[in-house]
């Protein structure tokens, strides 16, 4: 469903997701002023590492604030009064600090030099450690400011989260599924990591492996728990929140594999990371899986010498993503897409109980977060 063809509680819904976004930009910038006078009075130095940490939120889409307070509006049945959109964004400022922490370790994890078209924070610190020639290893330094300010940033979301203020029931339920975002979230990036260094045994084959990483490393802090964090809050039934849980899995899937589609055909000052960074980087996507299940001994040699190899030349990493696309992966898995996101939309137009302001936002997030008709043929 295009904005266009949005029905009269579009409008709405766009004011209110505006709304939204000015508030959690307001909550966060509220609570890192906290945070620095504190970290002010151990030292100047420890100050900057909030300046650090809200330098690297700009620019974020906060698609995971969204998905709570869609997923909290699509509970309610109505629009939200202006105490439930203040928990809703207080939730949502606080999944976006676990989104924070998260992506920095992510950068270190994977040497991933960019993040937002920036340079990721762990090679922002390396670079302020050769500017101001600090002792020691440049490298070494930026690698130890990104976990120290992922670690924080991970402390001040459950800080956060913990003063959201509701029903004491519906904050109690919806806890456990903050909780539960951050304890899979950490869980698949296990699994990524087991699964790129050829260790992921129980899955039955490599696009299983893939798709269990996403499953538990992506979807459930991007659009899962998120949505159950909101609904929950909101005083969902058991019966909604399952119901929101088979369209958040299968929209999260969707994302993600969209996601695995633009570090092969995306436009890199969109993207704000390299093309071909999921190869260097030796990420086993379900792109990658389906590219070498179909590709013969010559094609399988060509991607054995990119994958995971940092310093392959570009004409090599155009040739892997020329095969990708000729053995028709990139094909099939933006037809997926489609029919997860095509899934989706059939689940939350069925999904009884649910109000037509909070399934209109829920349906536009979808569409932003599971889009392929933009991407370049």
């Amino acid at each position: 469903m295009s904005t266009a063809e949005m029905p009269p509680t579009g409008d709405r819904a766009r004011e209110l997701d505006e709304h939204l976004i000015v508030r959690v930009a307001e909550i966060t910038q509220a609570e890192l002023e906290t945070r620095r006078r504190s970290l002010a009075e151990i030292s100047p130095e420890t100050a900057t590492l909030v300046d650090s940490l809200a330098s690297y939120l700009e620019g974020g889409k906060l698609l995971r604030p969204r998905f709570c307070f869609w997923g909290g509006v699509a509970a309610l049945g109505r629009e939200p009064s202006t105490d439930e959109i203040e928990a809703l964004a207080r939730c949502g400022a606080a999944i976006e600090l676990v989104q924070a922490a998260a992506l920095m370790h992510d950068d270190v994890i994977d040497h991933s030099p960019l993040r937002r078209g920036r340079p990721a924070l762990h090679a922002a610190a390396a670079a302020r450690h050769d500017r101001e020639r600090l002792a020691g290893s440049s490298e070494d330094f930026g690698v130890a400011v990104a976990i120290v300010l992922g670690d924080l940033a991970l402390t001040w979301a459950e800080q956060l989260a913990a003063s959201v203020d509701g029903d004491p029931s519906c904050t109690t339920r919806a806890r456990r599924e903050f909780d539960d975002l951050r304890t899979e979230v950490m869980s698949g990036q296990f699994l990524d990591i087991l699964h790129q260094a050829g260790g992921f045994a129980s899955a039955p084959d490599a696009e299983q492996a893939a798709l269990a990483v996403i499953r538990w490393k992506t979807v459930p802090y991007t659009v899962l728990r998120p949505v159950r964090v909101g609904a929950a809050l909101m005083g969902a039934t058991d019966a909604g929140l399952e119901r929101l849980s088979a369209w958040a899995i299968e929209v999260g899937t969707a994302f993600q594999l969209r996601d695995d589609l633009l570090s092969v055909v995306g436009d890199q000052d969109e993207t704000g990371k390299p093309i071909g960074g999921d190869l260097l980087e030796g990420k086993r996507t379900v792109l990658l899986a389906r590219a070498e299940a179909a590709a013969d001994d010559a094609g399988r040699a060509l991607l054995d010498g990119v994958v995971g190899r940092p310093d392959a030349a570009p004409a090599q990493i155009a040739a892997a993503h020329d095969l990708m696309v000729s053995t028709g992966a990139v094909l099939s898995v933006a037809d997926e897409v489609r029919e997860r996101a095509r899934r989706g939309r059939e689940l939350l137009e069925d999904a009884a109980g649910m109000g037509v302001l909070g399934r209109t936002g829920l349906s536009a997030l979808a569409e932003l977060a599971t889009d392929v008709e933009s991407l370049p043929a």
